[in-house]
């Protein structure tokens, strides 16, 4: 996807305040400790979110990628990358990330202290104003803790957009300022969803953690945010068939896949992420005697696998976002799309034919180049499958 941006302007003098820089009035984020006095349940779902693990100190994958990328830019993305992954940084202006309270990352009061986004070109959308005031789309309560305000950013979703919109027009990088990433606002703008008054928050913040102490009779929702870590919802994220047909010795196997469960690209977010099918012909006691791709998809089978891939400058493919200058091809699924894929193999000895679909954080070469062996970021998650038997109905 390439959408026209105008490029922010150069910092070049860094001594000037953290104010001047991102137009923001300085003040102090409270630690999500001290909404935990209140808000235990609420507590608890945050610290198991990737919210509470977007920082270089408890995010491995993003502290690999973000030291590289301070290397290649000399430094630039330093003033970038940390706005979202350690937005605290935005008031305490510590982006040597040395404070507890800006490695809580995306912590409870970050959220709660936006006001408003802005839409002046090439500048950073959230305004904070921390302080008493906590804002939310509750309207007339009166919590014990600390005031209240109704926002509407937040009843309809705008408040993710701060992050999830545009993020690849850095200064001082090679990037052309065509390219984006993490951009599924922009993506869900358009669809289904959108024109139903479905919002991120519809998706990602679903159910009741507690109830309220508030005097108005109303629930706190969960805060988790469930997304690409969790199991359910990439498993609600896409439907998958399988039909398979015998003709002269051969076997034909059509494969569809369908986004109709995200309001968003499929894989949405971080490049890194990619989506890929795995179509396999069984004998009969089940041994893989043939499959779509062995040890390298994109190569054997690049119609099979949903991704964002990027060039530089040079031509280098894949090239990570920072020296991105175009995209060499993006075969992610689009909100409601519909993709069809057909195999043939031969039919000796083929007694099952399965197609599984899964979900990759991050592809194993990237993993490997950093050293990186959890194995939550190197397993794939299973997203869907289907079996078909030669010769059944």
């Amino acid at each position: 996807m390439i959408r026209k941006f105008s490029r922010p302007l150069i910092i070049i003098a860094m001594t000037c305040s953290w104010a001047m820089l991102y137009g923001q009035a300085p003040g102090k984020i409270e630690s999500a400790l001290s909404c935990k006095k209140c808000h235990e349940k609420v507590y608890d779902q945050w610290s198991s979110s990737q919210h509470a693990r977007s920082t270089p100190v408890n995010n491995v994958l993003f502290a690999k990628i973000y030291e590289l990328s301070q290397k290649d830019t000399d430094g630039q993305t330093k003033l970038y990358c940390i706005r979202c992954h350690a937005p605290v940084t935005q008031t305490n202006g510590d982006v040597d990330l040395l404070q507890e309270i800006t490695n809580e990352g995306v912590t409870c009061d970050v959220c709660h202290s936006i006001t408003q986004l802005s839409d002046h070109p090439g500048s950073w959308p959230n305004v904070y104003e921390p302080g008493e005031v906590k804002r939310s789309a509750r309207r007339d309560v009166e919590p014990e803790g600390h005031k209240s305000a109704y926002s509407e950013i937040f009843e309809n979703g705008k408040i993710c957009s701060g992050c999830h919109g545009d993020m690849l027009d850095i200064p001082g990088t090679r990037s052309c300022g065509d390219l984006t990433i993490c951009d599924t606002d922009f993506e869900w703008q358009g669809t289904t969803f959108a024109r139903e008054g479905k919002s991120c928050v519809a998706c990602h913040m679903t159910g009741v953690v507690e109830k309220s102490f508030f005097r108005a009779e109303k629930s706190i929702i969960q805060h988790d945010f469930p997304g690409a870590y969790s199991p359910a919802k990439l498993q609600a994220a896409a439907k998958l068939s399988l039909d398979i047909k015998e003709f002269e010795g051969e076997v034909i196997a059509r494969v569809e896949i369908v986004n109709d469960g995200v309001a968003h690209l499929l894989p949405t977010g971080p490049p890194a992420r990619l989506v890929f099918l795995k179509v396999s012909a069984l004998d009969q006691n089940d041994r893989e005697i043939w499959s779509n791709f062995e040890s390298n998809q994109a190569v054997e089978d690049p119609f099979g696998i949903f991704h964002i891939v990027f060039a530089d400058q040079n031509g280098k493919v894949p090239s990570m976002p920072w020296l991105a200058v175009r995209i060499v091809k993006d075969t992610r699924l689009r909100p409601g799309e519909t993709r069809r894929l057909i195999y043939k193999f031969p039919g000796e000895g083929v007694a099952k034919v399965t197609a599984k679909l899964y979900y990759r954080l991050a592809p194993p070469p990237l993993l490997d180049k950093f050293e990186i062996v959890d194995e939550t970021l190197r397993t794939p998650y299973l997203m869907a499958d289907e079996a078909r038997s030669i010769g059944a109905e």
